[in-house]
């Protein structure tokens, strides 16, 4: 299997799916999370419709094989996992930190494709 195809369907996945915990069940999702905070009922719902709306457009993407805006979405995971361990450390919630693993599972492979396909072209 292609590694873009790989990296971007696991980023689809976690996005749809958290999605949809934190959509139908926030409570449940958020204890699955390691989440010591109470958020509210709304708020998680609003962010798992956001995640759904996103991991779609994403998988959409992986359907049709358009992998044109990877390097960007390597450059955007990149900001979130710093912006979460900003929100862990001032926060200390196990939230920001068991998502900030969550990305980086998917973020790490995705380097690695891209330092490869640097290293291809500049050797061509």
């Amino acid at each position: 299997m292609n590694l873009k195809r790989l990296t971007l369907s696991y980023l689809s996945a976690y996005l749809v799916g958290g999605g949809l915990s934190l959509a139908i069940a926030p409570d449940f999702a958020l204890d699955l999370l390691q989440s010591d905070q109470d958020y509210g009922d709304v708020m998680p719902r609003v962010v798992g419709m956001f995640m759904v709306a996103l991991g779609s457009f994403i998988g959409l993407m992986v359907y049709r094989g358009d992998y044109s805006y990877y390097r960007f979405s390597i450059v955007a995971r990149t900001g979130i996992v710093a912006f979460l361990t900003v929100l862990y450390t001032i926060d200390q919630d196990p939230l920001f930190f068991v998502f900030d693993a969550i990305v980086l599972v998917g973020l790490l492979p995705s380097y690695y494709v891209a330092l490869s396909e640097r290293a291809g072209s500049s050797s061509d």
